[in-house]
């Protein structure tokens, strides 16, 4: 039979060994998650700097369709002007 002092002795040997290996994973899970942000913060740059160029591409586009759409109203105004005067002098013939 085990004597007290005994199993004492088993269960704190037990639990320093239980608390080495938390240590251990500590460590791991510290320098998965370091690995992690190294690796994913370039990634994330790398993202933002398409988005941006994207939108700049988009803006420039959209700049010059509205350069576009307002030579066309202004086109769009004259022409009805002018329709209505040949209306005008016709009616008058």
């Amino acid at each position: 039979m085990i004597s007290v002092e005994e199993a004492l002795k088993l269960i704190l040997n037990e639990l320093k060994e239980l608390k080495e290996g938390q240590q251990e994973i500590k460590k791991e899970v510290t320098s998965i998650k370091d690995n992690l942000i190294n690796g994913l913060g370039p990634y994330f740059e790398s993202v933002e700097k398409h988005i941006d160029v994207k939108t700049d591409e988009l803006k420039d586009t959209l700049d010059e369709q509205q350069r576009v759409i307002d030579t066309l109203a202004a086109r769009s105004v004259k022409h009805e002007s002018e329709i209505k005067d040949f209306k005008r002098i016709l009616k008058n013939q």
